[in-house]
C-alpha cells in the first residue's frame, strides 16, 4: 500500500474524465488491485467498482467517484504538486482525496467486524446515467451510506442536497435574409431572448427553486434572421414537490413570437437528498462519535448533488460531505487540504468502528 500522499498522486495523475472508457476502465484496475490487497472481494458493474470486506449484518457503504471533470492533458498545465499544506492537481479534491481517505481508514481498520461495501461508481459528475442503479441496489441493502465527497464547510457533513433537473430548450423560428427587415422571418434568438428571462423568473414563484441558463446558441450568421436557437438549462429545488413544480413550469413554457415554437427535453437528474429521521439520528451518532475522538463536526447542506441523492431517495440514511476539504472544485485552482485528509481519515475510521 502507498503512503496517503503518494496515493493521491499517482490517483491524479491517472486522468480519468467521465466518458473515457480506457482511462475509466485503468483507474478501475488501479483501486481493484488497492482494494485487493486489503482482502476485499472486488467485481464491477458495468464501469462501477464493487468491493466488499467483512460479513454480517447490514453493510456500512462507503460511496465515491473515480470521474473527473477534467479533460486528458490537464495535468501537464495542472501538474500534481505539495505545497503550503495542500495538495494540488485536477480531481484532487472532486474527488480522489475522498478515494484516499476511504482506502486509507480501511487500511488502519484491519480486518472489520462486520461487512463493508465500497462503491465507486464513474460518471457521477453527469448525473450517474449509468451508476444510478448500482447506487440504488447497495443503498437499499445499507444500514448507512457514507458518501466521501468533500464538505460544503469545513468541520461539516452534508445530510441534505438540493435536488437537480436539466433541460434543453430548443426554438424553431423561421429563417430570412436580414436585409427584408426583422419581420421578415422569426427569429429564434429573439424568442430565446424572452425565454431566458422567462426561466430566470421561474424561481420568484417556487419556494426555494434556482434556475441557471449556462449556454446559449444558435442562428446560422449575423446577416439570417435565426431559424434555430438553444439553450441548456440547470434547475435545483430543495424538495420533490418543488422540483416537479419547477419541471412543470419549464415544460410549460410557451412562444411569445407569433410562429416560434419551443420544444423541452431532459428532466430530473437527481432528487432532493432529504435528511429522514433515522438520518438524522445517524447524523448526531456521528457527531458524538467525532467529539469522542476530538474532531469538530456540524452539519451542513449543500445546494449542488450526488450519489447521496440516489440513496436517500431509496430510504438509505446518508451521510455525505465525509472527504476531505480543500479549495477550488472543478477550477483552475483545486486543491485538497492535507491536515483535512488526516482529519477525515480518522473520521471514517471512527465511524467504521463505531456507528
Amino acid at each position: 500500500m502507498m503512503p496517503p500522499v503518494d496515493l493521491l498522486r499517482h490517483l491524479v495523475e491517472l486522468e480519468s474524465p467521465t466518458g473515457d472508457a480506457e482511462r475509466i476502465a485503468h483507474i478501475g484496475r488501479f483501486l481493484s488491485a488497492e482494494l485487493g490487497s486489503l482482502g476485499a472481494d472486488v467485481e464491477f458493474d458495468g464501469q462501477c467498482l464493487i468491493a466488499r470486506l467483512g460479513t454480517g449484518g447490514s453493510p456500512l457503504v462507503l460511496a465515491a467517484h473515480m470521474d473527473t471533470v477534467w479533460p486528458v492533458g490537464t495535468i501537464t498545465s495542472m501538474p500534481f504538486r505539495v505545497e503550503d499544506g495542500f495538495a494540488w492537481g485536477p480531481g484532487a479534491l472532486d474527488m480522489k482525496g475522498g478515494i484516499v481517505t476511504g482506502i486509507e481508514a480501511l487500511r488502519r481498520l484491519g480486518p472489520p467486524q462486520r461487512e463493508v461495501t465500497v462503491l465507486i461508481t464513474a460518471d457521477e459528475e453527469i448525473g450517474s446515467p449509468a451508476g444510478r442503479a448500482v447506487v440504488e441496489r447497495l443503498a437499499r441493502a445499507a444500514e448507512t451510506v457514507l458518501v466521501l465527497e468533500p464538505p460544503v464547510r469545513d468541520a461539516t457533513i452534508t445530510t441534505a442536497r438540493s435536488g437537480l433537473g436539466r433541460y434543453q430548450l430548443h426554438v424553431r423560428g423561421r429563417a430570412a435574409h436580414a436585409g427584408n427587415g426583422s419581420r421578415a422571418g422569426v427569429s429564434a434568438v429573439e424568442e430565446l431572448a424572452h425565454q431566458v428571462i422567462e426561466l430566470h423568473r421561474l424561481p420568484d414563484g417556487i419556494e426555494g427553486a434556482r434556475v441557471n441558463v449556462g449556454q446559449v446558441g444558435g442562428g446560422t450568421g449575423e446577416n439570417v434572421v435565426a431559424g434555430e436557437a438553444w439553450a441548456k438549462v440547470d434547475a435545483r429545488a430543495w424538495t420533490a414537490a418543488a422540483q416537479a413544480e419547477l419541471e412543470s413550469a419549464i415544460r410549460g413554457l410557451r412562444p411569445r413570437l407569433e410562429g416560434a415554437e419551443l420544444t423541452v427535453s431532459g428532466g430530473v437528474t437527481r432528487p432532493p437528498m432529504i435528511q429522514s429521521p433515522a438520518a438524522s439520528r445517524v447524523a448526531e451518532r456521528a457527531i458524538g462519535i467525532a467529539a469522542a475522538h476530538g474532531i469538530e463536526l456540524g452539519q451542513h447542506t449543500s445546494a449542488g448533488g450526488s450519489d447521496g441523492n440516489f440513496a436517500a431517495a431509496v430510504g438509505a440514511p446518508v451521510l455525505d460531505g465525509l472527504g476531505p476539504g480543500g479549495v477550488g472544485a472543478h477550477a483552475l485552482d483545486e486543491r485538497v487540504s492535507l491536515d483535512a485528509l488526516e482529519v477525515r481519515t480518522e473520521l471514517v475510521l471512527a465511524l467504521l468502528r463505531e456507528l
